[in-house]
């Protein structure tokens, strides 16, 4: 919680008559307070200074002294008649006030993640760097809930973009108080400008915004009424007075999880919350993750298909070992064809063309062709144009996985008359018209065609799905079957799989589910997640050494997976056993920070494994 600059109000009258109330009916407030120390998590109390009396409620915002500084901090409660010899309350920093079902969210997410909540609530607040707004309408209290709020997923079929079904999703429940969440600030900007006029509030949360924007945007979410309020993750901490429905679009995606410490998944937070505002929560996206998959098979959340048969469409898909110029040259007939790669550049993974052992550099890090004939080390500074096997010394390459700017060389050879367009990260292309062409893009910033395009060709999907990752799959089928939506019905796709595969014949049969469950069951066979918990804790050898061995003392059915640097370990339990384990984790960890040790990194149901 950044600097606040403080209350001028009755400054100099307000010091004298503090002290003399406190010796005998001064209010006493018990804050949560922001101190950056994970073990001081408890209340601490300051006395009310009569200028801020009605001011300050449950809830409330506050500047608190602490120490030698001035921390911000949240009122958990007010009490009458303290006798206590208390610091006074330093100042108000927004008439906005947290309602109790937020505070009760904070508190579950700290509980899931090992965190300070105290920590969490600052993360959700903007800098208050200006004086407090006084021309807010007074905070919205809690309105009843319905009592059976209801937990749905909307399964997509190709035809219809996610956008789309957001705005339809919204606009069918008129009046209501929305939380929408949405992977990237693009697919924001397609949303608020598809709704377009409409009577109620549209409020945006996010890292574009400047500071003031925030903190404005941050006041209206909690204060105004029938409103839509949407952004990108941070957005689900955004601290809405009354919400009716949550509404996450592809919850699967990488997105969703936060980067930093205590690495929440919004996915997660979003069911935390409905839980706690007794609020309705709603699934949309072509594809899902497997937890989700989980709840799904258990009854809890309840799934509607909208996947329909599509006429001609198992004719038009194309796998290996077809050569997927063919599906490019039907599809120019046409209009433009989209081709998918996995990396920008020339070729992050090449080979000796003799000996076929992989370019590594001196350092031990391997080597990359930004451009052609142009080699560099993916760790150290190398460079050179000029390229030789250290095993066998001789300096013809293999291409293992070409990257946008190799193929598009090859493309341009392969069809010299056809315009061909390159759109990456660094280089994104927002649109095209549909005229023939082949754009050669990055997943995630394909340019928009009018009327979709006439063919899309999925490169790179058996590198794509060896990564040594355990959402491996997972990634592929979201990434697949959101591209193949870019496509018109009657449009071609080439599958850079074999039909025989799973995700082939889902894409083919237009059935996600059918995919999910396949990977579902070897998941469940071999005790991976969903169907277990996995907590990763890392930290000094001998710290976790010790810890490894106390954990196996206390939790018998614990299953530890260490490291080959003993750094690491990874916590295998079920369900029912994973809550009495985050419980003593935490302890382990105000244990560390009150005695001045450093605390072990913990990331609760990683993203990455």
């Amino acid at each position: 919680m950044a600097a606040d600059k403080p209350l001028t109000l009755r400054r100099q009258k307000g010091k004298s008559t503090t002290r003399a109330r406190q010796s005998s009916e001064s209010y006493q407030v018990d804050v949560l307070v922001d101190t950056a120390v994970f073990h001081l998590e408890q209340p601490f109390s300051y006395f009310l200074p009569e200028e801020l009396e009605g001011l300050i409620g449950e809830g409330s915002l506050i500047r608190v002294p602490f120490k030698n500084d001035l921390k911000d901090g949240v009122v958990l409660s007010i009490k009458e008649k303290s006798q206590a010899s208390l610091k006074p309350v330093h100042s108000l920093l927004t008439q906005v006030r947290l309602s109790q079902s937020f505070l009760e969210f904070t508190k579950k997410v700290s509980e899931r993640y090992i965190a300070n909540q105290a920590s969490i609530l600052s993360a959700c607040l903007p800098s208050f760097t200006k004086a407090m707004n006084t021309s807010l309408d007074a905070p919205t209290l809690d309105k009843s809930k319905s009592s059976k709020p209801s937990r749905r997923l909307f399964l997509l079929n190709r035809l219809e973009a996610v956008e789309s079904r957001v705005v339809r999703h919204i606009k069918e429940r008129k009046g209501l108080n929305l939380l929408v969440i949405l992977p990237t600030q693009r697919e924001i900007e397609r949303v608020v400008k598809a709704l377009g006029e409409t009577q109620q509030q549209v409020i945006e949360i996010g890292s574009h915004l400047t500071s003031s924007q925030k903190r404005k945007n941050f006041e209206l979410a909690a204060t105004a009424t029938s409103k839509i309020v949407i952004g990108t993750r941070s957005a689900i901490l955004a601290p809405m007075a009354h919400i009716d429905e949550i509404l996450i679009a592809e919850e699967s995606v990488e997105h969703f999880q936060e980067q930093k410490a205590p690495y929440w998944n919004v996915r997660d937070m979003a069911l935390l919350r409905s839980e706690s505002e007794h609020c309705s929560i709603t699934f949309i996206s072509h594809s899902i993750s497997l937890e989700l998959a989980r709840l799904v098979e258990i009854g809890w959340i309840s799934a509607t298909s909208e996947r329909k048969f599509l006429g001609g469409h198992r004719a038009n898909i194309a796998t290996e070992p077809n050569s997927y110029h063919d599906t490019i040259r039907k599809a120019l007939k046409n209009g433009p064809v989209l081709v998918s790669v996995s990396d920008k550049g020339y070729a992050n993974t090449f080979s000796c063309q003799r000996c076929r052992n992989l370019a590594l550099c001196e350092c031990g890090g391997r080597q990359i062709i930004g451009k052609k004939n142009k080699y560099s080390c993916s760790i150290c500074d190398y460079q050179s144009d000029q390229w030789r096997c250290q095993v066998c010394q001789a300096d013809q390459i293999r291409i293992v996985k070409g990257g946008a700017e190799k193929i598009v060389e090859e493309l341009g050879k392969a069809f010299p008359r056809v315009a061909i367009y390159s759109s990456t990260g660094d280089k994104a292309i927002l649109s095209i018209d549909n005229s023939p062409a082949i754009v050669v893009s990055t997943f995630g910033v394909e340019p928009d065609v009018i009327g979709g395009y006439a063919g899309a060709v999925l490169l790179n999907g058996e590198a794509l799905l060896n990564r040594a990752l355990i959402r491996a799959e997972e990634e592929l089928r979201f990434r697949w079957f959101k591209l193949a939506t870019k496509v018109r019905s009657s449009g071609f796709i080439y599958l850079s799989l074999p039909a025989s595969h799973s995700l082939s014949q889902a894409l083919i049969g237009d059935n996600v589910m059918r995919a999910i469950r396949a990977e579902s069951v070897e998941r469940q066979a071999v005790l991976l997640p969903p169907y277990v918990r996995i907590i990763q804790v890392s930290g000094e050898e001998r710290s976790i050494s010790g810890l490894r061995r106390k954990l196996l003392e206390q939790f018998k059915e614990l299953e530890i997976l260490t490291s080959s640097d003993n750094r690491t370990i990874n916590l295998k339990i079920s369900h029912q056993g994973a809550s009495p384990l985050l419980i003593s984790l935490k302890a382990l960890q105000k244990y560390r920070s009150a005695a001045g040790q450093e605390l072990f990194l913990i990331r609760v149901d990683p993203y990455k494994l």
